[in-house]
């Protein structure tokens, strides 16, 4: 399923959000006369974005960029699909490498804190968010206060699990801490339902929730 964004804040206009199936994380596609994706889903045949972006009638070949907010095969798994037909660039954190230089080895690029991409009419900061992985990141359009958070932050003062590889809760706090600090207004995750208003007090929830129940110790 997938949702035009642009019909509930125009500010969002231009992202719509193919839903993620199952386990599979949200896919944003950005369009334009390139399409910019972010994140890529799991892949499997419950959640084929060929077939989603046909719907779209946004063709895979126009795809120039797909950002991934850190290498969790439910993110990043997709990519076999669009590697197979396209060729985009490939971003994701240095932190977040294993597998995606081997795999991806003439496409990738590597991502540092406070870089701007242009996504279309868009340009997103990269915001460093270790926690849930090392190598974390969310995108923030400063211009629209939008900012497409991954795993790192949910709606409702939820927050991503820090118990895999890499994972770390006293960075997750303070990743989040930060991210309380920024004025967002509309929050795009990489699971569960999207805010287009006031996701700042979302965010500043979850990093309550975060610095009073989890052990940084």
């Amino acid at each position: 399923m997938f949702h035009d964004l642009g019909k509930l804040d125009s500010r969002l206009e231009g992202i719509f959000m193919i839903e993620g199936v199952g386990l599979s994380s949200n896919v944003y596609v950005i369009e334009g006369e390139k399409i910019t994706l972010i994140d890529a889903g799991v892949g499997n045949e419950n959640n084929r974005l060929d077939l989603a972006l046909q719907r779209l009638k946004q063709p895979l070949q126009n795809i120039e960029k797909v950002i991934l907010t850190h290498n969790h095969p439910d993110h990043s798994g997709g990519l076999l699909t669009i590697q197979s037909i396209s060729s985009p660039e490939i971003f994701a954190h240095e932190l977040d490498s294993y597998g995606l230089e081997e795999l991806y080895p003439n496409a990738i690029k590597w991502l540092h804190d406070n870089e701007v991409l242009a996504a279309s009419q868009r340009r997103l900061r990269v915001i460093h968010t270790p926690g849930h992985t090392t190598g974390s990141i969310c995108l923030l359009d400063e211009t629209n206060r939008v900012l497409f958070s991954g795993d790192t932050v949910f709606a409702d003062g939820f927050f991503g699990r820090t118990d895999l590889p890499t994972g770390n809760t006293s960075e997750l706090v303070e990743s989040l801490r930060s991210l309380s600090e920024l004025d967002v207004e509309s929050l795009l995750p990489g699971h569960e339902r999207i805010l287009v208003s006031n996701a700042s007090s979302h965010i500043k929830l979850s990093y309550e929730t975060a610095s009073t129940s989890l052990d940084t110790q």
